[in-house]
């Protein structure tokens, strides 16, 4: 039997760690056993139980950055030893520089779910975010393999950055725990929620951010809809714009800011489309959610959602990026098309592409195929 050591800086509930746990969820326990170390200490929302149910081996060094810039290689050396790993799997720029530093002959693998040149600028700020992208793209190129969450991140490694061991696995949804509902308990879940909403919900879930770029949305939707229309337009998530697209939004009755949400499912599950303006994304989980709910998408004509629809023909619609006349257009057009067909299309490509077990079965063969190549070089 193989064992998976995972690093990554915590458990926080956030979309790698909840790909990285249905990676593991759905490992051949006959074949492969997972150890995981969280660099510091767990958030309060942390899905730290969750992996402890499905019998990871859970171990953490509980240090601050400061503390585990200097200390953190040590620590995980001395876990090593224990733990005998054959496979080291890390995500995230702190866990992928620790790996890069660990001077053992077994396979190293690095997970990148963004695109660094726009990513840590936009979250970070010009001069951090581009220090920390050179860090990180120096680090990933001493690393053995590295996975991108979809075509669009591999192609930008080895294009941009002229990273060669690269390859693609795209992320994957629990079906099981996203699928469509019907009239009836679309309306019983608008109540339990207290969207008091007839008519369409078009929903953006997500950070209000930059990078997500929620104030275009906004001032787009002002335009043609207003507080008597039938069409609702409703955000998941917070952020450092929350204030402004409140400003923005007005006494607009028919925009919703939610704020953050532990059961983004219902909110998905409750609404009839999904809307994403992102400036640059990996491969957006919250778009593959949302089809698997069945909604229809209307998408910002970036790298990513391209490669979404490439497999979801008929699911919807992309606009060229910060036009808004063209996300007008295509909005208009998405609400006259045959909504049946699209939610149908969004289905069923999650369910042949993006769902979470056979995104798990190619990590596993992954596995299989770079432990055997390393190995037998040896």
């Amino acid at each position: 039997m193989k064992r998976i050591l995972y690093i990554v800086s915590t458990l926080k509930r956030c979309s790698p760690v909840n790909q990285l746990y249905n990676v593991i969820r759905y490992l051949n326990r006959e074949e492969f056993e997972p150890y995981l170390i969280t660099l510091s200490s767990e958030p309060p929302d942390s899905s730290w139980k969750d992996y402890e149910s499905i019998g990871v081996h859970l171990y953490s060094l509980q240090m601050s950055r400061l503390k585990g810039f200097i200390r953190a290689v040590k620590q995980v050396n001395v876990l090593l030893a224990e733990i005998k790993p054959d496979i080291i799997h890390t995500q995230g720029i702190r866990g992928d520089i620790i790996s890069s530093k660990l001077h053992i002959g077994i396979p190293k693998i690095a997970t990148v779910h963004n695109l660094p040149q726009f990513d840590y600028p936009m979250t970070y700020g010009y001069i951090r975010g581009n220090l920390m992208r050179v860090r990180h793209i120096n680090t990933l190129k001493k690393i053995s393999l590295c996975i991108g969450v979809s075509g669009t991140v591999a192609d930008n490694l080895i294009n941009k950055y002229k990273i060669n061991k690269v390859i693609s696995i795209q992320n994957g949804v629990d079906t099981n725990l996203y699928f469509s509902s019907n009239d009836n308990e679309k309306k019983l879940l608008r109540d339990k929620l207290n969207l008091c909403i007839t008519g369409n919900i078009f929903i953006s879930s997500g950070h209000l951010t930059e990078r997500k770029d929620p104030l275009f949305l906004i001032k787009a939707w002002n335009k043609i809809f207003n507080s008597n229309d039938n069409n609702h337009l409703v955000f998941i998530g917070t952020g450092n714009l929350l204030e402004k697209c409140r400003k923005e939004a007005g006494n607009n009755k028919n925009i919703h800011l939610i704020g953050q949400v532990n059961n983004v499912v219902d909110y998905l599950k409750c609404s009839d489309y999904f809307i994403s303006v992102s400036q640059a994304e990996g491969l957006p989980v919250a778009v593959l959610e949302a089809m698997a709910c069945g909604l229809p998408v209307l998408l910002s004509d970036i790298e990513a959602h391209k490669e979404i629809l490439t497999f979801a023909s008929g699911a919807g619609y992309c606009y060229k990026l910060g036009n808004e006349a063209d996300f007008l257009y295509f909005l208009d057009k998405a609400l006259n098309a045959n909504k049946i067909v699209m939610c149908n299309a969004s289905q069923e490509a999650v369910k042949n592409n993006f769902n979470a077990k056979k995104m798990s079965e190619k990590y596993q063969g992954a596995y299989r195929q770079f432990y055997t190549a390393v190995t037998e070089a040896v």
